[in-house]
């Protein structure tokens, strides 16, 4: 009846015929048309044919549904030339002839590739990987005759269909042509300094045997592909629309670029993925769920420390799951570059909808006695006139509205929205909320006790968070749309504004650690073994310079902060950090914090370190040209130096720290200064997140010099994954300074390294 060509970013096409006059588009199985990535929606879009053509409607997408560019916002009417944007997807249609064409498949289901799963590779000319879009329900799909792929995701014992230079595989469907500081509360949050990028993860979203899955990690809706209405053409979207689209959760939220990490996780061996393909994601597993390299996810493992206990201090355990290592781990696991897998799982809602659909309610009659051009941007407020005036006009709308609420709860919610910063108050005040993301006006989400859940409460119109997010930037005319405030208590909120914020601002806050495990807690954590704290403690305690390296948000800050707290007291040390969050309990430390808007950057206080005669310099997220300073003073002096920065293994590390040094100076001989950074770093730890919000050391490993144009390293110890458990293990390999540190008469125990 018609059929639908589907192009990927990145040039690859295929096409697919329908007998049938409505299909519907999502990325779970059970839609006619699915495609596996993160900016579609679950139900994205439905198409339907009627005698005088084609008509498109949104499902209340979260990205939307784009035709040449505009955003379709009701059912309308589109044509056979029109380009319809879906994420990633560029779609066609075009109405088919009743006649059969030679070579088609009219059989009215899609065709199946053979026996085994893929047919990858088997016929000259395939893709080498890469998928098309999995089809439901009666459609016909024809590879792409310049590119020759593989099409997974069909019914078993149809026959594959054949590529642009293999012979012709009978039934196979004929190819189609390519197309085209005072404190919080009592002041004012002093101000600090303040992308999407593309998925290139393949289409489909099943695993196969010999090619790989989808990456779990999409692209959100700033992604290239989704068009951007202009102005000129299309109405830009109004953050001040109170009505909003269904909301569609993504599975994960990114936080503030802040390393002080999750809480410890246990190392509870999880199970190894199994290997058997899957045809398409079932409903209660979005391609986020799958793995990069294509297995499905990690089952739970053992209880895992995801907070500290207010009242005692300590850690917190419930069952959390264990993630998997996508790293080859073992004695020349420091050669290769990797990640551990992190499968993001669905969220927990508290939301009341029926208490917000009161606070809307009571907001609209409040707006209409106290329009919001009348309400003070000031905050704290400190004007008791306007505060019993406000609150007055919130009391008489609850009375006007008289919902089947809580009415003084309700009457709290909206004046704390008319006066300060709305609910986000009382998440601010609560102990078991680390973070708090405020996605829109009526979306908000806390991570509690390490886990991501939606808000029980939101703000009641997008007024009321525009206002909010006005009074934290504080005066100023015009205000900045990007920027980052900070109370008193070190909790940081980095707020956007439209019109770079789309659909009004959002708003992400980071409140400070209060809980920092010792390395003894971690080890019983199962973020290390017990051999790897006692060795790490005696790295430290013998001045050994170490890096700490890992993935953003994956606990850098904290193990640093445990290894802070082993240095001998007599040592002096200097610590500096972007954002000022280690713990001060020595009496010999001294924490010196960056703020680039005043002039002071790391790098200034890297030099005004090193003149203040430290023992030790710690640094806390390494960005830029001071890394070079840094490897300079730990070659001269300053032994037993920490720094932490971005990194997926040892020798990612060590280049990355390479890099950034090159950046202080034009005329630093490479040869030379790779000499330099490997007799400036002695050990190097890798750490990686969790799926349960913790964190665990994937490596440790001795730097021992170059070879000609790279780093040398041995690995000391290493997380491994065999069979369907995980766990930590030596390599057998004695570091150098162990030996040195028995020599000079210490009692040190060299089983530690031994199975």
């Amino acid at each position: 009846m018609f059929s639908v060509t589907i192009s990927e970013k990145g040039g690859q096409q295929s096409q697919y015929d329908f007998s049938k006059p409505e299909i519907t588009i999502g990325r779970m199985k059970g839609n006619d048309i699915v495609l596996p990535k993160g900016n579609v929606s679950k139900q994205h879009t439905r198409i339907f044919l009627r005698g005088d053509g084609f008509h498109i409607v949104d499902l209340k997408s979260t990205n939307g549904t784009y035709v040449n560019g505009r955003k379709v916002t009701a059912e309308q009417s589109i044509s056979e030339s029109d380009k319809i944007y879906i994420g990633d997807f560029i779609l066609q249609l075009q109405r088919q002839n009743t006649g059969q064409q030679p070579g088609a498949n009219t059989g009215g289901h899609p065709p199946t590739p053979p026996p085994g799963g893929s047919n990858r590779g088997s016929q000259p000319g395939g893709s080498g990987g890469r998928h098309f879009p999995t089809v439901m329900d009666g459609a016909h799909s024809r590879d792409d005759a310049r590119s020759g792929g593989s099409i997974s995701g069909a019914a078993p014992g149809a026959p594959s269909p054949s590529a642009t230079s293999s012979p012709a595989v009978p039934g196979s469907n004929s190819p189609s042509q390519p197309g085209s500081q005072p404190g919080r509360p009592g002041g004012q949050p002093q101000r600090s300094s303040s992308a999407a990028g593309s998925s290139n993860s393949p289409l489909t979203g099943s695993p196969r045997p010999g090619g790989s899955g989808p990456s779990g990690r999409s692209s959100g809706a700033g992604d290239d592909a989704t068009p951007v209405p202009d102005e000129a053409n299309s109405p830009r979207p109004s953050y001040g629309d109170s009505s909003g689209p269904e909301l569609d959760l993504v599975d994960d939220i990114e936080p503030l670029d802040d390393d002080s990490g999750p809480t410890p996780s246990a190392s509870s061996p999880s199970p190894s993925p199994s290997p058997s393909p899957s045809p398409s994601p079932s409903p209660a597993q979005s391609p986020s769920d799958l793995s990069p390299s294509g297995g499905p996810p990690s089952p739970p493992s053992s209880p895992a420390v995801t907070g500290a206990d207010s009242k005692s201090g300590g850690p917190s355990l419930s069952p959390q799951p264990a993630s998997a290592s996508l790293r080859e781990t073992g004695p020349a696991a420091s050669q290769k570059q990797g990640a551990s897998l992190v499968t993001a799982g669905s969220m927990d809602s508290e939301f009341d909808e029926e208490f917000h659909r009161a606070q809307q309610d009571v907001a609209r009659v409040f707006f209409e006695s106290m329009p919001v051009d009348e309400l003070p941007l000031e905050y704290p407020l400190d004007d008791s006139v306007v505060e019993r005036r406000v609150s007055k006009a919130v009391s008489d709308a609850v009375d006007t509205v008289n919902p089947n609420v809580d009415t003084d709860a309700l009457a709290d919610t909206v004046t704390k929205e008319a006066l300060g910063l709305g609910p986000v108050e009382d998440y601010l005040d609560d102990e078991s909320i680390r973070s708090i993301y405020i996605n829109a006006y009526d979306q908000v989400v806390v991570q509690r006790d390490g886990q991501l859940v939606v808000a029980e409460q939101a703000y009641s119109h997008p007024d009321m968070l525009d206002l909010a997010a006005r009074r934290l930037l504080g005066p100023g005319d015009p205000q900045p749309t990007a920027d980052e405030v900070r109370f008193g208590d070190g909790t940081r909120v980095h707020i956007v504004m439209p019109p770079i914020a789309v659909e009004g601002p959002a708003l992400t806050i980071q409140k400070p650690n209060s809980y920092f495990p010792g390395l003894d807690e971690l080890a019983q954590a199962g973020t290390m073994s017990p051999q790897m704290a006692e060795f790490l403690q005696r790295a430290v305690e013998a001045g050994r310079s170490i890096v700490i390296a890992g993935p953003t948000r994956s606990g850098k800050s904290t193990l640093l902060a445990a290894l802070t707290e082993v240095v001998p007291t007599a040592s002096r040390v200097i610590a500096i950090e972007q954002h000022s969050n280690l713990p001060v309990d020595k009496p010999n430390l001294i924490r010196l914090e960056a703020s680039p808007t005043s002039g002071f950057d790391m790098r200034m206080l890297l030099g005004n370190a090193i003149a203040m005669h430290p023992d030790r310099i710690l640094v806390d997220e390494c960005h830029g040209a001071e890394a070079y300073d840094w490897v300079t003073a730990a070659t001269t002096g300053t032994e037993g130096s920490m720094l932490t920065l971005h990194g997926t293994s040892g020798v990612d590390a060590l280049r990355r720290l390479q890099s950034m040094c090159l950046l202080a100076g034009g005329d630093i001989s490479p040869r030379g200064l790779r000499e330099q950074v490997a007799r400036s770093v002695d050990l190097v730890v890798v750490v990686n997140t969790t799926p349960d919000s913790g964190f665990r050391v994937h490596q440790i490993a001795e730097v021992q010099g170059v070879d000609i144009d790279a780093f040398r390293l041995n690995d000391i110890f290493y997380y491994r994954v065999e069979g369907s458990a995980g766990d930590f293990h030596p390599t057998g390999y004695i570091p150098l300074f162990y030996e040195d540190l028995r020599h000079a008469g210490l009692d040190v125990d060299l089983g530690i390294f031994r199975e």
